[in-house]
């Protein structure tokens, strides 16, 4: 889908020069590759389809129509000649004039029912396809909670420089393939705010207690059991994903509970003016949603599986075996992936070593290229836990 900006506002140009237009009158337009590609090539695919999935469709699909009202010759030209440039260079000029010293002009998406191709065929459409077009026509309500974490996570990613980011760089991050679909579930509840912590319990007689951390004696939020909680487990974990992360010969910045939402979107700590790694941002991505869950569920085995047993707790070397066998499978499912026999679908084992490699054990006494070999031989360097100070 054609989505940048340029061509967004190339649609709404192009729509306004129509509507002001006589339809008897002949019509010649200098425009992109692109916006002729999407009257063109893309048109027919997309209204088969019902333009489900097709970004700026409201003015794209209201162009269309008000084309096909036309009964005079209308071109889609790109600029060639020196006259052809200086016309479209001077009405950018006059755009951007316009947009800066007045009110910009709204051009309505008028549709002439008539002239409205409606529907998309069955033989287009993948189920996938049909659903999230009826999802795109029902109405979502608005969730407060949801919004206010929204507006948390958009205001972190700010404070991190990624000035322009969207509500959709919040729900796509956590929707990344290096993010295993449990985590994903855990990350998009933590957003909707809808795990049964802290305030959840205040509204319901006879649980209040619940609200209230037991170790801290402060309300339980999820902000609270991922950073801040002093009962064992989350400190510790922290500091053995701070050691293995810090092998990277990268600093660390002790992540809080927007980091952990965002952390696939490449913002990992670095060096100052270094450039940012493919492979440092996925280990990032997959290292930290990681840990966060295994917080989670640690808390929930000492809070709910043994709620009876006063005073239990995890030790510091069963946290750290967790830990070490999280990060190992998270390991094995990458030198797993890069088997030929998954095709296309294999990952890069150039990319999967270049993740891993300074946290293997023994890796000096490996081959080379350790990702060739058997699996049983190569796991993450136990030295890191026992490195690791008590947490």
């Amino acid at each position: 889908p054609h989505d940048d900006h340029h061509t967004n506002g190339e649609i709404v140009a192009a729509l306004k020069a129509v509507l002001d237009t006589p339809k008897d009158a002949p019509l010649h337009i200098l425009c992109s590759p692109q916006l002729i590609k999407a009257l063109t090539t893309d048109l027919p695919r997309w209204e088969d389809k019902g333009w489900i999935e097709v970004a700026n469709a409201t003015y794209t699909r209201a162009l269309v129509n008000q084309l096909r009202q036309r009964c005079a010759p209308t071109t889609l030209k790109e600029p060639s000649t020196n006259e052809e440039h200086n016309l479209r260079t001077l009405a950018l000029q006059k755009s951007a004039e316009q947009h800066t010293n007045s009110t910009p002009t709204e051009v309505p998406p008028a549709i002439e029912q008539a002239f409205n191709l409606s529907g998309a065929k069955l033989s287009a459409l993948s189920q996938a396809t049909a659903y999230r077009g009826i999802r795109a026509t029902s109405t979502v309500a608005t969730r407060a909670s949801s919004c206010k974490n929204e507006q948390r996570t958009l205001n972190r990613l700010a404070d991190l420089g990624l000035k322009s980011a969207l509500r959709d760089t919040v729900w796509r991050s956590i929707r990344n393939k290096e993010i295993h679909r449990k985590i994903v579930d855990f990350l998009w509840k933590d957003i909707h705010n809808v795990h049964h912590v802290g305030t959840y319990w205040t509204n319901i007689p006879g649980l209040e207690e619940r609200a209230i951390c037991e170790t801290c004696g402060t309300t339980e939020d999820m902000e609270h059991i991922l950073t801040r909680c002093r009962a064992p487990g989350q400190k510790r974990i922290w500091r053995l994903t701070k050691a293995l992360w810090t092998r990277k010969g990268q600093p660390w910045r002790a992540p809080t509970e927007t980091d952990i939402l965002t952390a696939s979107v490449g913002l990992y700590p670095r060096q100052d003016n270094s450039k940012t790694k493919n492979y440092l941002a996925r280990l990032w991505a997959i290292l930290i949603p990681e840990a966060a869950f295994l917080i989670w569920k640690l808390r929930c085995e000492r809070v709910i599986g043994h709620a009876d047993e006063a005073d239990w707790k995890h030790t510091d070397q069963e946290i750290s075996r967790h830990w070490l066998a999280t990060v190992n499978r998270r390991l094995q499912i990458d030198l797993t992936a890069t088997s030929k026999r998954f095709g296309h679908l294999a990952k890069d084992n150039r990319l999967v070593w270049a993740t891993w490699t300074g946290t293997i054990g023994d890796e000096q006494g490996l081959y080379e290229d350790w990702t060739r070999v058997p699996r049983v031989l190569v796991g993450i360097d136990p030295g890191i836990c026992a490195t690791t100070d008590p947490g």
